[in-house]
């Protein structure tokens, strides 16, 4: 289906996946290794969506990901283990 999608709605469709796991990562409701996961697994689904722009979407996303996962998984699970 994906394959039908022109650019704008692979970038949109994409852009929603993160947010989403964005969300999640921020409310809480995964662990860090459920994160890390999730993670690679848009990445999965983003190679399949955008191929020839995945240097932007490790630029933008992938950062974006990973700044959010060290900022509330890898401080959570710090501050726990220290306890």
């Amino acid at each position: 289906m994906d394959d039908y999608l022109d650019e704008e709605e692979r970038i949109e469709k994409l852009r929603g996946l993160v947010d989403e796991l964005c969300q999640r990562i921020r409310g809480g409701k995964l662990t860090l290794s459920e994160a890390k996961k999730e993670a690679a697994l848009v990445r999965l689904k983003a190679e399949r969506l955008v191929p020839f722009e995945m240097d932007r979407f490790d630029l933008i996303y992938g950062a974006r990901l990973k700044r959010m996962i060290e900022q509330f998984l890898q401080t959570k699970s710090k501050d726990d283990s220290s306890k």
